[in-house]
């Protein structure tokens, strides 16, 4: 099961990866804003109207716990706790325009300005920044295999930029100057999202919900996406007649303008084979995939975010590798390959880290009476809390934990654990090997 949801993750990027490809044609003949407000828009509503029908289909069948769509939504009105403590309503927006729409904004520029391979850049900026920030914040260290990691991103950076860095010659320096700043809006953007999702809490209501039927995992994983994209695209409509109004930068006021003027024939253009290609195949597609393996997934050694971790260099790597072969870019084999080679390396160190660092351990809890339910609930919000199991005997709960290292491990206990009303008193079991069956 576990190499299957990684099958979908890899397909998922690879799908990511062919958005240069579908987009190339499509900004010959319409504006970047319109691509972006119909992808999004169309998107958006298809999953909503899929969570919806998941919603009718569970409740048709015997034996789930009916859900409600009413419930859901209710649900993004409470508060986010690690997102600044805002409303989720709120935080979807912020993510949506922020994290997804204004860095495609950036990534679609990029696109059009520079080149594929310079864009992919913004990739493997992003990967650093949000290392750093993980890092800074002690959600990860830095540790040999994690520095070489980083020291080949920065080699294959630099190795791009230097092969595109002699077209300079032949074009404006102008144009490659703001190029390098959608670039980096693109890069900061992505990284507000990689960032934003982590702090993805869930409320005690959901939990509940959750632990009643499975299946309100992906259905909210459906809704939650299809609102940062419904809510992204709403805050989309201000941003452009900003624009109209004070005019950032010269591309963007004329993809604005032009934006506009397209409403008219909205309807050719969404049709458009590019169009129906980018929706279906590079937004819709992906998205699901990654969220089966995300609600199927079951963690033996490394958790989907791990694996998510590990593979989201192929994206860039393949969109680097496609875009030379099926657009005009021209870019030296030697060079390609090398980059290539060095991101494939880079995925290896990335994996060894991650095993490296991950700490598995079970925490075997004793409560004070009247307390269970809720001390499930609390400890099911604890960040490394995979699972959370009920006991007959001398321990009342078992909690299935992965860290980063081992001192993660005791702050978990100590800042968070122990500040849980009901807890009397706690034992830990680490792991030292898994074995599994295979058949």
């Amino acid at each position: 099961m576990e190499n299957k949801n990684i099958s979908n993750i890899i397909v998922a990027s690879l799908l990511w990866s062919l958005v240069p490809i579908f987009v190339a044609g499509l900004f010959e003949t319409t504006s970047i804003i319109m691509i972006i407000f119909l992808r999004f828009l169309v998107s958006g509503i298809i999953l909503f109207i899929i969570a919806v029908f998941l919603v009718f289909l569970n409740n048709k069948k015997a034996g789930f716990a009916r859900l409600s769509v009413k419930v859901i939504l209710k649900s993004t009105l409470t508060r986010n706790e690690q997102f600044f403590n805002v409303r989720y309503l709120t935080y979807f927006s912020l993510v949506g325009f922020f994290g997804i729409i204004l860095q495609i904004i950036g990534y679609f520029f990029a696109l059009k300005i520079t080149s594929v391979s310079l864009t992919m850049v913004g990739f493997q900026l992003s990967i650093i920044i949000v290392a750093f920030y993980e890092h800074g914040v002690k959600l990860e260290r830095l540790d040999i295999f994690k520095v070489l990691y980083l020291i080949i991103l920065i080699f294959s950076i630099s190795l791009i930029i230097f092969v595109k860095a002699q077209e300079i010659e032949a074009t404006s320096p102008e144009e490659f100057a703001i190029g390098g700043v959608y670039i980096a809006l693109f890069a900061l953007c992505i990284s507000f999202l990689n960032i934003g999702m982590v702090k993805d809490t869930t409320s005690e209501t959901e939990l509940k919900l959750m632990n009643k039927n499975q299946n309100y995992k992906i259905i909210r994983m459906l809704f939650k996406v299809s609102l940062m994209f419904l809510l992204g695209i709403a805050l989309l409509i201000p941003f452009t007649l900003f624009v109209l109004i004070i005019p950032l930068e010269i591309n963007l006021y004329l993809e604005v303008i032009s934006f506009f003027e397209q409403f008219k024939r909205l309807w050719s253009i969404l049709i458009s084979w590019q169009m129906i290609l980018l929706i279906i195949f590079s937004t819709i597609i992906p998205y699901l995939l990654m969220f089966i393996a995300n609600v199927n997934w079951i963690p033996y050694n490394l958790t989907y975010s791990q694996w998510n971790s590990i593979l989201n260099i192929i994206e860039p790597a393949g969109a680097l590798l496609f875009g030379v072969i099926f657009t005009d870019e021209e870019f030296p084999l030697g060079y390609l390959i090398i980059i290539l080679f060095l991101l494939i390396i880079s995925i290896l160190l990335r994996y060894i880290n991650e095993s490296r660092n991950k700490i598995n351990a079970y925490i075997l809890i004793g409560q004070e009476q009247g307390f269970l339910q809720q001390i499930q609930l609390q400890l099911l919000k604890v960040d490394g809390v995979q699972k959370v199991a009920s006991l007959i005997g001398k321990h009342d709960i078992i909690v299935d934990i992965k860290t980063n290292s081992i001192r993660d491990v005791y702050r978990l206990i100590n800042e968070e654990l122990k500040n849980i009303k009901g807890i009397k008193s706690v034992d830990i079991l680490f792991i030292q090997k898994i074995n599994k069956y295979t058949s």
